[in-house]
Formats: C-alpha cells, structure tokens, sequence
C-alpha cells in the first residue's frame, strides 16, 4: 500500500475513534449517577480511546492535528468527569499529553525517514538519469559506428562501380546514384563539369531535381569553384559568406548546401554538390564521405575523358582531324544496312585536291598539310549532324550524306566545291586558289554494296578530272 493510502487510513480511525468515543460521552445525560466501577471503567475505555486517536492523528496529518485532538480530548475527559462527579479520576488526562509526545516524536521521526527516503529516490533518479543518457549516448556511438561502416561500404561499392565504367555518361549517372545512396540525405544531387573551352560550369547530371534553373551552377559552385575547396553552409541565409540579395529565390529552393570540387591533378574538372530544404540537414561527415566520393568521381571521370580520347584517336586522323579509312567503312556498311530496311537513299561523295602533288614540290610537304586541314575544316563546318567524312588515303576525302538522293548529293558537292574554291590558302606569302574534283556515287541507284558504291564514286572522281578539274561528276 502506498504511503499516502496508509496515512489516510489512520487518519480515518483516528476521526472515527475520537468522534465514537465523543458520542458515547454525550449520550450519559449530565447529573446522572452511575455505579462506581462502571464510572471508572468508562472513564478508562475513553481515555485509552483518545490516547489511541491522539497517536493516529500524528501519525496521519502531523503535529498541528494532533496537538488539536489532544487539546479537545482532554477537554472532553475533563468535562466527563466534572458530569458523573468524578473529578479526581481526570488525572488520568495527562496520558494524552505523553501520547501527544509519542507522536510527535514518532512524527519527526518518519519524517526523516521520509526525507532521507526521497534524498535516496531523487539521487537514485539522477543515477538512472545518467545512466539513461550514457546508454543513449552509447547507442547514438553505436548507431554512428554502424552508418559509418554502412557508409565505408557503400564507398567500396562505389570503388568497384567506378572501375568498370568507362564512358562519361554511365559515369556521371552512376555518381548521382552513388552519392544519393551512400549520403541517404533528402534533397537534390547535381554534378557539374567544367568546359574546357568556355572555362565555366555546365551541369552534367542531376538527381532529386525536377527543374534546374541554374544550368551553369549558381553562387555557391561558383564559390567552390574560385577558393578550389569543399563547402558546408548550414543555413544559406544566415550564412555570412553569401549575400542573396540577387539571389533571392534560392532560399525558396534550399536552405543547407555541401559541395566539392572534382580535381584530377591541379585542375578542377567539375563540382559535386547536394543541398536540402531544411536548415542544418548535413553534417562535417557527410561533406568528408562527399569530397570522398568526388575524389573518386574525378579519377573516373578522368579515365572516360583518356578513353574517349584514346577512341577518338583510333577513329580520327591526327592531321585533319576527319575520320580513318577503318571506321568510315565500318559505318558506311552499317548505313547501307540500316537505309536498305527502311527503303531510303545514301550518296557518297570522293573528293580528290587537284594539282595536290605541285604545292608539295614547290613549298614543300607541310604545305600538302596546311591544305588538307584547311579543307577538313570547310567540310566539318558544312556538313550535317549524322554525316561522316573520312580521309580516304593522301589527298582522298570520301564523304557519307545519308538520307539523300544523287540529285540532292550533286547540289552539295557544288557547294562544297565553291566553298572551297572561294576560300584560298596562304603560306610562305603565297595566296593558292585550292580546287577540288568530286565523284558521286548513290545507293541503291548506283549500287547496293559498299565497295560498289566506293568504286564509282572514284571512277566518278578521276571521270571529273579527265574532264579538267575543278567539277563536280555523277554520271
């Protein structure tokens, strides 16, 4: 039974026993006399009654009911006496005044107990206390100590996953995938990569983001960008760092941003970020595991970047920049299959510089060099997204136009003739008026094979020249 029960219990005799033996009392009508022995035994059934509710009245509600009850009991035993003419037996009263010392005593007593009871409850509630929060804060180390081996783990993923990947845009895809996953923090992911050329940013690939505004990245990229380190801004609007006063929707977008540069050896090739709607949504940590990430993107990065150039320097002609003879008849083999099944047109155009072999025995070979590229780069400007031209062999240039007719193909030999034709070449002071002679060759009208289609085209060509140069034959 609680404490507070068992006081109320007590205190519930004691009113009952002090309220049953003032009853009794009043219920003897003054003046009456009564035998001897029943006088005295009365009057000692109601002073042991009060003595008994004297003590249970400290024990219940303390010293100031108690003394009350012990005032009042000796007043009524006091009164009893004085109706029954038994004054000399009152003396007995003064037991109240021992019991009412009992229970004071026992009173103060207890409530030492009871102080020392809640010193011991309130100290044992201050261990628990500690005790609770150093259980929490080992399950929150626990906790960390496993995202962390979670987070190690997921960047060994991400290590093997690199390693296999060598085209930039599986890449670039496979960073937004592993970022996401390996941060798991809401929010967007953008990757940004540097064009070379134009010396600025241009996003790559993105994740989380429905619409980017900010194509070519906003003040914070541009920040990382400048100072070439990690950023963490908690809350972007309290951030002295950043002014937003021309910037002011970004805050509508995010409010907590990280960010790192992507450095392959002294240069910064891109940037990798992720930010968040919430305030202080990213940690010291989750920039570490970022710029981790972004070390690991920039290598691989770097790789595609070598592969690619290692691919194109397989299908490229290091002096003009066209495609090799290899490719463009892989290619060409391939497009005649694929025009066949959809019942479409492909020309061919061979293209030959006249008189080539004279510029090389009167200003030397590096002029035949400075030719070749001026006229690759004529080509490259004039043809279509989808077309091929390839050098052939020497001063050969063969030329895909797919999708079009021999009547089509024979209008832009002609204006590829006259471009360069207009366009002379200077060297050694000398200005040469360049000319071309060009072949046309069409599928299916000329032929249905590749190597078919190769050889008229050049019959064509040396048909062209045997009429004088300069021209343009398809027939």
């Amino acid at each position: 039974m609680a404490p507070s029960a068992k006081r109320a219990v007590l205190g519930i005799f004691s009113l009952a026993l002090f309220i049953l033996s003032t009853f009794l009392l009043y219920r003897i009508p003054p003046g009456q006399v009564l035998p001897a022995p029943s006088c005295l035994k009365l009057a000692d059934t109601l002073i042991v009654s009060y003595n008994i509710a004297i003590i249970l009245a400290y024990l219940a509600f303390g010293t100031m009911f108690g003394l009350g009850i012990t005032i009042f009991s000796s007043f009524l035993v006091l009164l009893f006496c004085l109706r029954i003419s038994i004054i000399d037996h009152s003396i007995l009263a003064v037991s109240f005044l021992l019991s009412a010392i009992f229970g004071h005593i026992f009173w103060r007593h207890r409530n030492k107990l009871v102080s020392l009871y809640q010193l011991k409850l309130e100290r044992l509630g201050e261990d628990i206390n500690i005790l609770t929060n150093e259980i929490e804060e080992k399950r929150r180390g626990i906790f960390s100590v496993e995202e962390k081996l979670r987070r190690y783990a997921a960047l060994k993923e991400v290590i093997d996953s690199f390693s296999t990947q060598l085209v930039l845009d599986d890449i670039t895809k496979l960073i937004m995938e592993k970022t996401s996953k390996t941060i798991s923090k809401q929010g967007r992911t953008l990757l940004f990569l540097v064009d070379t050329e134009k010396q600025e940013l241009m996003l790559s690939a993105s994740r989380g983001a429905a619409r980017i505004a900010a194509k070519k990245g906003d003040l914070f990229d541009r920040w990382v960008l400048k100072n070439r380190k990690s950023l963490i801004s908690e809350d972007i609007v309290t951030d002295f760092r950043f002014s937003l006063d021309n910037e002011e929707g970004l805050k509508k977008i995010f409010r907590s941003v990280i960010a790192t540069p992507l450095v392959s050896g002294d240069k910064i090739i891109g940037i990798l970020r992720m930010d968040n709607v919430r305030e202080f949504a990213y940690t010291q940590d989750d920039l570490r595991l970022l710029g981790i990430i972004a070390d690991l993107g920039a290598v691989a990065i770097e790789n595609a970047f070598l592969y690619a150039k290692t691919q194109e320097l397989a299908i490229k002609d290091s002096l003009t920049g066209l495609s090799v003879r290899r490719y463009f008849l892989e290619r060409l083999h391939k497009e005649i299959k694929r025009t066949a099944m959809k019942k479409g047109q492909l020309s061919l155009l061979m293209l030959d510089i006249d008189h080539f072999k004279s510029y090389n025995d009167q200003f030397g070979h590096a002029a035949g060099d400075i030719i070749l590229r001026h006229i690759s780069q004529i080509l490259s400007s004039m043809i279509r997204s989808g077309d091929i031209t390839a050098r052939y062999g020497g001063e050969e240039i063969v030329i895909m136009l797919c999708g079009r007719s021999k009547k089509e193909a024979f209008s832009e030999a002609e204006e590829i003739r006259q471009a360069v034709k207009n366009r002379p070449v200077t060297f050694r002071r000398h200005v040469a008026n360049v000319t071309v002679s060009i072949g046309i060759a069409s599928y299916p009208e000329d032929a249905s094979a590749s190597e078919g289609l190769i050889r008229i085209a050049d019959e064509r060509l040396y048909k062209a020249k045997d009429q004088g140069r300069d021209r343009v034959c398809q027939g």
